[in-house]
């Protein structure tokens, strides 16, 4: 669940981080299975960028107001080569 740090007035660092480690930690997984994910806020526009680009709108099972919920699968560890126009670092 991903509710805070705060990020409503200037001062405040948002979740950006926040959710930025749970797509990590999320898609890092050993063993099988998925994560789950629960944001809240994210009417708040950079808040729900951070959550299209690293927890992929494809993973979002429902939105209920402010929440949105998302099932994250585990990416393999593999030691393939990964060809050149491949962006082996994207999340979505």
């Amino acid at each position: 669940m991903i509710d805070a740090p705060r990020g409503y007035f200037a001062e405040a660092p948002g979740r950006m981080a926040a959710i930025f480690s749970a797509a990590v930690m999320a898609r890092g997984r050993k063993g099988s299975g998925v994560t789950h994910v629960f944001l809240h806020d994210v009417n708040r526009r950079v808040e729900k960028l951070y959550a299209e680009e690293f927890l992929c709108r494809k993973n979002l099972v429902k939105g209920v107001g402010r929440l949105w919920h998302f099932q994250i699968p585990a990416v393999p560890n593999t030691t393939a080569v990964v060809p050149d126009h491949v962006d082996a670092h994207r999340f979505c």
